[in-house]
């Protein structure tokens, strides 16, 4: 049997399988974690970002930079942050990752730890 992507290890008749990241838990982990996901509405890979969320999407911790009008205290959030590109992921500690992010990268980039 082949192993599947993910970080947390399943065993399927004495095969060890990797299971993908539940979207929802680790959108929770994220937003607890401090992470902070900077994207705009008009971005066509944050919108592929978000889809790899699915219905978790909106439990992300974004903050939305292209509607300042909108949101002017996010978009202010973005210039202090310096953002250049969409999406951009920061840790508390200022670590960035730039470009849509696989669940499997999120989950090991924020020291998730996995799934059982």
């Amino acid at each position: 049997m082949a192993a599947l992507a993910g970080t947390s290890s399943v065993a399927l008749n004495n095969v060890a399988v990797n299971a993908a990241p539940d979207p929802a838990a680790l959108a929770d982990h994220l937003k607890a974690s401090k992470v902070v996901y900077y994207g705009s509405w008009r971005c066509s890979a944050c919108q592929y970002q978000g889809r790899l969320f699915g219905d978790a999407v909106n439990r992300l911790p974004y903050v939305e930079c292209a509607k300042p009008d909108e949101f002017p205290i996010q978009a202010a959030a973005c210039q202090t942050a310096e953002i250049r590109a969409f999406p951009t992921w920061i840790l508390p500690n200022g670590e960035r990752r730039v470009g849509v992010q696989s669940l499997e990268e999120l989950e090991r980039w924020s020291d998730m730890s996995p799934s059982p």
